[in-house]
């Protein structure tokens, strides 16, 4: 772990503190996407998935050096609902990366606007929760038409805000929905809701605030506001450099039943609490003399009001030593409980402060001293909240916005207690052990005295679970049912009851052992208690012979114990709070609403090793919540069994989870928690314990840090798979991998081996436990014998993957690929630059000796296409390839594919342009598979959490073109191609169609990379399969082979989904040749005229030949030629330049002759317009010394009109309406003589 420099004085410390904050050079957005992109084949997703993204998070981790990034996917400006990726590099390297984003985004996405308002969502979402009727609902602000925040209106502790997002659905379909959160004012619920957008209906739902009892719990996605500062009445003073002194059952004490209280004397960490545990402002001095501070804000709330309640006050010398007497009401000791609880908050936040959870990492602070973060999030810790008993929660927003811990009363110790008398018959009376559910009311102190009816729903494989509708409800009417646990959650089988009209519940363990507390979500308005199953039988059995009676009550005598002083409880809440702000970010607290999510277990793990005492074993027991619940240090607590590594005692690994009867989150937590319990004894016998929890190195210590960064490397909705390899990646970034088979052969032990399998985090039924250590931590015993396969990972490509199949422990390795490059790792993949054959060499080694194996690998790669450049002028041409493929693909610039065939047509280009060009060879197709007439009658429409798959073997690189489904209903939907039998392994490809109701063919596309095990299909879809009728195999000679289904029983029989696939080896394809088009300007000229006179100047560009036709049949092949024309009239001139008729210019001129005639002493005349139609108009420079005549005649000689022209006149119109289209002349005739004018009349 980092050391902690110790500088000299206060005073410089805070100038570095407050003066410098740490600077690093942070990734930029583009060498972001740049990393996206390089990774995006493995990721699953598309250019177009990883198009639209934000960074809403990132920070730098003093431990590792490691720059954590945060990225959530969006489409068109909205977020997708924990649509997230991790990023997590080094020195601009990247170390590890998390995927959550969701592939083919844009075709899952279902067209449509928000058709709801805000204010309306709210009230659905108040419906849907049950809360009381909307008060004073009042947008208070908004920003732009997707996000706002509303006041509380009566259902909620804090502003409501609203935005949109997109949220994926169960088939594959993503729809817009309204994300929002409600802080319920009983302060027991914080919810995260999405509300469809178009029709109000919830989506889904998760809280915030997470129990210590076994309910489930998830996290949201938005943000809250900023908690104000709530006043004090007396518990503000000057600067005061007095030690603060508290009198608590210190660390490593875990309760009263551990150890003795202690006056503790300054116990802040002087880094991770600079200023002690009293400030807010920065300064030398508290702020406060009660136990609030920068930290935690510690206080009374058994009235479970709205405003913080009493906090004692320890005045100006902040002593907080008050007397503790446990046999009295708790109430009568909460100095001594809040002092408690302030102490170990402040304790575990400085604590974890030192491995990683700091001001940048989201850590809950009010002031962040100017070390990152957003601060203003310090703790809400409530004792003896008087919202609940027997249980403990925290809710954890996003950062910026401050968690509040609930630390509940545990009656007569908690747990079980007296709750159940059986009053008839005799042979059963008696008082019963039970306990109580954490939702709906408690055992009234006024007992419920009614006869006992078991609840009957006449349903398979329980009908007494009450998981169904009740056959006999009207029996359960005001009586007291009795219902057996499991099939169903517990506030089901309450709400069942209650719908028929009981009073309360009895709930029968369905499993050995004391009945546990149970969780849920939800609403119930009757008391709800659990049995063991002894007890339940032998009640059970006498309701068989006639009436039994009972009462449910609270018929305890003992006090209630404080929740405030069992101290691993407060640091189990308190770890919520950690992993919620470390996993996906601080800004997000939804990354922990997933199925095999390990909350529970880093909660518990947080408990554990912050009250390890000197002396402890590791076969020692250690219980959660024993004092709470009344019980010995050596109980078993509130999981299924204590912690130890004694397999004998606690012999739980990761397969259990897969049972259901272990509960969610709680079970599966624990199971979590008993591998890293584990992990802390391995690393502590291999390097000692240190009590020193803030600077120590021993074991204990690097499990802390090893966990804690290992939490910061996960990806969002992890599992166990996951957290095993961050802590793995943690240990390498942490203390260069020395402890890798130290944390394989933990992991291995509890069923988390290198070949264990999480399948989907989002189900925590679909694990495989594997108890295998990787090969580099095996001991051999001999020396290992080399063996490998070699296999293209395209048709005819150069890159080759290498698979070791060696035996014997093989424990280094050596390539020598024939080309003179090497690697020395398992599993290397090799592009060759040429063809040919290479003899690969692969040696192998262990501590026993070496083996060597050889095999020739032949590169067959087809030439690039060619096709010769071309200089071309604007427009369209063809080009034709030369390739040995039967089919070339051309592209564009940018990649686009843009034809299919060997001779490519061109837009009209005006433009150089370059083309690239892929020879592909492409195979014949082939059909596979039950056809669509074998798909009818034996099955129907499947939509279960089962993975349905077909298992098929590849024999070369191939693709599934297509396939024939039935579906129904509309909609998307996703199929998967995974890399191993029965939907198990990594996804290899997958493609979401959008189905219409009904059978059809949809177009699937996807790649199988090589020979190997596959699986085709999907999960929650909705298509037809057959349940009988499959006669495997189903064989493509040398493609493919269809072997068998996923179905659990009957594997031969069922065929899901996809039926009749299409198929095709996978196109051999070439390297990528280039043509380039030089787009010249053309035929250009221009022209001067004088009469029927023309000279023409040549414009084009890289013209080297011209073709003029002047339009009168002549011609000219000079670069600028001069023409004269016989007549006046219309001429289209044509210039074709280098012979290329594409290259063709040509204009159309009218050609007249001159227009103005010179006359005596100066004047002259002159006809506009001319050509003319209606009028032209006759005009002198001067005005006329003479009278004069004009005459208009037709080209044959004919007088056709004549008018006469006075002394100074200037101009005359002639009327041209009565003249057809022709050449005329206008003669003006006086005594010196005549001059003509030509004019063309159209």
């Amino acid at each position: 772990m980092q050391n902690n420099l110790l500088l000299p004085t206060l005073g410089c410390w805070l100038l570095l503190l407050f003066c410098g904050p740490q600077v690093w050079a942070q990734t930029s957005q583009e060498q972001i996407q740049q990393l996206l992109l390089e990774e995006q084949k493995q990721l699953g997703l598309s250019p177009s998935d990883l198009s639209e993204w934000r960074i809403y998070d990132r920070h730098q981790s003093k431990q590792t050096g490691v720059e954590h990034i945060y990225i959530r996917q969006m489409y068109q400006g909205i977020e997708v609902q924990n649509a997230v990726i991790n990023l997590n590099l080094k020195n601009g390297q990247l170390v590890s990366l998390g995927n959550r984003f969701e592939a083919n985004l844009a075709q899952r996405v279902l067209a449509g606007s928000a058709q709801i308002t805000p204010a309306t969502a709210i009230q659905k979402a108040a419906d849907a929760l049950y809360l009381p009727p909307l008060q004073n609902l009042r947008e208070l602000e908004s920003s732009g038409p997707t996000s706002y925040l509303f006041s509380p209106a009566g259902i909620s502790l804090e502003n409501i805000p609203l935005k949109l997002c997109y949220q994926p659905g169960p088939e594959g379909e993503i729809r817009l929905a309204w994300d929002l959160s409600i802080y319920q004012t009983n302060k027991q619920h914080w919810w995260s809701l999405r509300i469809d957008a178009q029709n109000g209906e919830i989506l889904g739902q998760e809280d915030w605030i997470k129990h210590c009892s076994f309910a489930d719990h998830a996290f949201g996605n938005c943000s809250r506001p900023d908690v104000p500062h709530l006043p004090t009445v007396s518990g503000t003073l000057a600067n005061n450099a007095l030690p603060a002194q508290y009198r608590v059952f210190a660390e490593p004490l875990e309760s009263p039943n551990h150890g003795s209280r202690t006056l503790e004397v300054d116990p802040a960490d002087t880094t991770a609490s600079p200023l002690g545990w009293h400030d807010t402002d920065g300064q030398t001095g508290a702020e406060y003399s009660i136990t609030r501070g920068n930290n935690v804000h510690a206080y009374e709330d058994r009235a479970a009001a709205d405003q913080p309640g009493y906090s004692p006050d320890g005045g100006s010398a902040l002593n907080f030593d008050f007397p503790l007497n446990m046999n009295q009401q708790p109430a009568a000791y909460e100095d001594a409980a809040i002092t408690n609880l302030f102490y170990w908050n402040n304790l575990t936040h400085d604590v974890w402060y030192h491995y990683g959870f700091d001001e940048a990492s989201g850590n809950f602070q009010e002031n962040n001293y100017g070390r990152g973060g957003q601060g203003g999030d310090y703790v809400f810790a409530e004792a003896q909240d008087g919202g609940g008993t027997n249980n403990a929660n925290f809710g954890t927003p996003p950062e910026g916005s401050s968690p509040t811990m609930q630390m509940f009363l545990w009656t007569n110790g908690g747990g079980a207690t007296s709750l159940l008398d059986v009053n008839s018959p005799s042979s059963i009376a008696g008082t019963y052990t039970a306990t109580e559910g954490s939702f709906g009311p408690n055992a009234p102190t006024t007992p419920i005295t009614e006869d006992l009816v078991l609840a009957n729903d006449a349903t398979a494989p329980d009908p007494n679970d009450a998981c169904d509708p009740l056959a006999n409800a009207a029996s359960l009417s005001g009586k007291i049912a009795v219902v057996y646990r499991g099939n169903c959650t517990f506030i089901a089988k309450v709400q069942a009851a209650e719908a028929a009209g009981a009073l309360a519940v009895i709930v029968i363990n369905n499993t050995a052992g004391a009945p546990i507390t149970m969780g849920g979500t939800g609403t119930s308005n009757i008391p709800s208690i659990m049995i063991s199953d002894t007890d339940g039988a032998a009640i059970v059995a006498e309701m068989a012979n006639g009436t039994v009676n009972a009462s449910i009550g609270n018929f305890s005598t003992n006090f209630d114990k404080d929740g405030d002083f069992d101290n691993g409880i407060i640091a189990h809440e308190y770890g919520h709070g950690i992993s919620t702000r470390l996993t996906g970010g601080a800004s997000n607290s939804g990354c922990l609403g997933n199925a095999e999510q390990m909350g529970e277990g880093w909660s518990d793990y947080f408990g554990l090793m912050m009250t390890i005492e000197p002396g402890d074993q590791a076969t020692d027991v250690r219980g959660i919540g024993t004092f709470a619940t009344g019980q010995a240090t050596t109980g078993t607590g509130i999981r299924p069994a204590p912690y130890t590594t004694d397999m004998a005692v606690n012999s739980y690994t990761y397969g259990d989870v897969n049972n259901t009867n272990l509960s969610e989150p709680h079970g599966v937590g624990f199971v979590w928690a008993t591998a890293l319990w584990d992990l802390n004894w391995a690393l502590i016998d291999q390097y000692g314990y240190d009590a020193d929890l803030y600077n120590g190195t021993a074991g204990n210590n690097m499990a802390m840090n090893l966990v804690i960064n290992g939490i910061k490397l996960q990806p969002c909705s992890p599992g166990f798979v996951d957290g095993r390899d961050a802590i793995l990646q943690a240990d390498q970034l942490l203390y260069g991998g020395a402890n890798q088979c130290l944390i394989w052969e933990v992991f291995a032990r509890r069923g988390l081996g290198a070949s264990a399998d999480q399948g989907s985090s989002n189900n925590r039924s679909d694990q495989t436990e594997a108890f295998d250590l990787p090969t580099s931590c095996q001991t051999p015993v001999t020396a290992p014998t080399a063996n490998f396969n070699s296999l293209l990972v395209s048709a005819c490509g150069s890159s080759v993957n290498f698979e070791d199949q060696s035996t014997d422990v093989p424990q280094q390795w050596r390539w020598d690929f024939g080309d003179g490059n090497t690697d020395t790792l398992p599993n290397p993949s090799h592009s060759y630059s040429a063809n040919g054959s290479y003899n690969v060499v692969l040696v192998v080694s262990n501590s026993l000796g070496s083996d060597t194996v050889s095999s020739i690998v032949t590169i067959s790669i087809p030439t690039a296409p060619t096709a010769a450049n071309q200089t071309i002028c604007p427009g369209s041409t063809s080009i034709s390839a030369n390739t040995s493929s039967n089919s070339v693909i051309w592209y564009d610039a940018q990649g686009t594919p843009l034809d299919t065939s060997i001779t490519f047509v061109t837009p009209n280009l005006n433009n150089n342009t370059t083309y690239q060009m892929e020879g592909v060879t492409f195979y014949p197709r082939s059909f596979v598979g039950i056809d669509s007439a074998g798909a009818s009658g034996n099955g129907g429409y499947h939509n279960t959490g089962f993975t349905g798959s077909q298992n098929f073997e590849a024999f070369k690189p191939l693709v599934i073109v297509s396939g024939w489904i039935d579906a129904g209903n509309a909609g998307p939907r996703t199929i998967y191609l995974w890399d191993a039998n029965d939907g198990s392994g990594n996804i290899v490809d997958q493609v979401t169609i959008n189905a219409v109701g009904g059978p059809q063919r949809v177009e699937l596309g996807l790649e199988v990379p090589g020979p190997g095990n596959y699986s085709l299909g999907g999960t929650s879809i909705n298509l037809f399969r057959n349940n009988a009728g499959a006669s495997y195999p189903y064989v493509v000679p040398g493609l493919l082979s269809i072997n068998s289904s996923s179905a659990t029983t009957g594997p031969l029989d069922f065929w899901y989904y996809v039926y009749d696939w299409e198929v095709e080896e996978a196109p051999c394809r070439s390297p990528f040749g280039n043509v380039s088009l030089n787009v010249n300007n053309g035929a250009v000229f221009s022209y001067t005229a004088s009469d029927l006179d023309l000279s023409f100047t040549d414009q084009s560009a890289n013209a080297s030949s011209w073709a003029w036709d002047f339009g009168d049949g002549n011609s000219s092949s000079l670069q600028n030629p001069t023409h004269s024309y016989n007549l006046p009239g219309t001429y289209t001139i044509t210039l074709t330049v280098n012979g290329n008729s594409s290259c063709v210019y040509s204009e159309t001129i009218t050609i007249t002759e001159s227009s103005i005639q010179n006359l005596a002493n100066g004047n002259s005349m002159q006809l506009q317009p001319n050509p003319a139609k209606e009028i032209s108009t006759l005009s002198f420079s001067q005005p006329l010394e003479s009278e004069q005549r004009l005459e208009l005649i037709s080209l044959d000689g004919r007088l056709l009109n004549s008018w006469p022209l006075a002394i100074g006149q200037s101009r005359l119109e002639i009327d041209l309406q009565q003249l057809v289209p022709a050449f005329y002349i206008l003669r003006l005739t006086d005594k010196n003589g005549s001059h003509s004018l030509r004019l063309l009349v159209q």
